[in-house]
Order: structure tokens, then sequence, then C-alpha cells
């Protein structure tokens, strides 16, 4: 008995001298965002900042005097000089239409802008202001004057048709949309109007090129 005694007193001496120690605490998440690295809000809202947006009326007047149809360009990245830019035409009702997209570092008016003050008045250039007078179909060159023609025009066009179809687009004198869709051209749309309630129509018609 006073065997066991003496060692467990023994015992006790030896735990009081060990030095306390202090529990490990768990790791905390980051400060404003979950444990598994999720950006905080504040980040998630700031890291876009060359997200800026131009729109305008564009096509046929409508019920009320108002355009049927308008022109919306936003671009999206965090750096102007390499964000992407995205031109949707919409309907009426707010149903787009025709989307196209493209680097800004390979567009015409676009590649130069450098802070979002100089992007929003490059997006206004590319798309062309409101107040401007409508591209029709019907200023686009004869046929001659297209390009890989015999008397081919300063800025030459070229269309995706044949000829008939071609003179025939001329005649209608549809409302048009060009933009700059690279360095050297720009990429010229047209709207067809719906027939007997069908939904309006897009077509691609061709490149207008620049001069040089």
């Amino acid at each position: 008995m006073k065997f066991s005694i003496a060692i467990a007193a023994s015992l006790f001496a030896l735990a009081a001298c060990q030095p306390a120690t202090t529990p490990t605490p768990e790791a905390a998440p980051p400060a404003g965002g979950a444990a598994s690295g999720t950006p905080a809000p504040e980040q998630q809202a700031t890291a876009d900042n060359c997200a800026l947006t131009v729109e305008r009326a564009w096509g046929p007047i409508g019920p009320s005097d108002h355009p049927s149809y308008r022109v919306k360009v936003w671009t999206t990245g965090s750096v102007c000089e390499s964000s992407v830019v995205t031109l949707a035409i919409f309907a009426r009702d707010g149903f787009p239409i025709y989307t196209w997209a493209g680097a800004t570092q390979y567009l015409f008016a676009l590649r130069d802008a450098k802070t979002p003050a100089e992007m929003a008045t490059a997006m206004e250039e590319w798309i062309g202001p409101d107040n401007q007078p409508p591209e029709l179909t019907g200023t686009l060159p004869p046929w001659e004057e297209t390009d890989d023609q015999p008397k081919a025009a300063e800025f030459p066009f070229m269309p995706n048709m044949e000829k008939a179809q071609y003179d025939d687009l001329r005649k209608a004198n549809q409302h048009m949309l060009c933009f700059p869709q690279g360095i050297e051209s720009s990429l010229c749309l047209t709207l067809w109007p719906g027939e007997d309630g069908a939904p309006a129509m897009i077509e691609e018609i061709g490149l207008w090129r620049f001069p040089g």
C-alpha cells in the first residue's frame, strides 16, 4: 500500500512540473469569405472594372413613334485592353434577335481604349451615335463597284451573295448596321421585317473594307 501511494505521489509531482499547454485554435476562414476561399462579395463586385454598357435605338419607327429595335453593346473584363465586347440587337419586346462577340484588342476603335472612360467613348463610336442618319442598304455601292470588281470603290464592299440578290437588297433600302469586326473591315447587317406574324430576321450581308 505504501509503495502504491509513493508511485501516485511521484506521478502527481511530475505532472505538476510540466508547462501548461494552450489548445491549438482551428484555422479561421478568410475575412469576408468562406473557408473554401470564395472571394468576399465586395471583391466580386469590384473585380470586373471594365464592365460598361452602351445602347442606342435602331431600325424603323414603331408604334408611338418609338424605334422598334435597340442595339446594346457591353464589355466584360478586368482590364479594358483585354476585355470582350458583346453586341446584341433587341426587338421592342426585349427579345434578342442577333448577338455577336469579339476581343476588343482585335477591333478597330476599341483596341486603343485603356481606361473605362476611353472604352465608353470608343463603344459609342463603334456602333455609331444616336443622332446620325440611319444606315440603309440603298447606300451600298453598285455591284460593279464592290470588292474585286473592275470599278471597285474607295471603300469596297464584299457582299456574301450573288448579284441578283445584292441588287434586290439595294432596292429594298432596308435598315442596316455596320460595326468594325476586325482591324480592316466592318461587318454589315440588315433587318428583314417578319411577314404574316413571323419575327423579324437579321442577316449578315457582307464586309465593308477600310481603305488602304
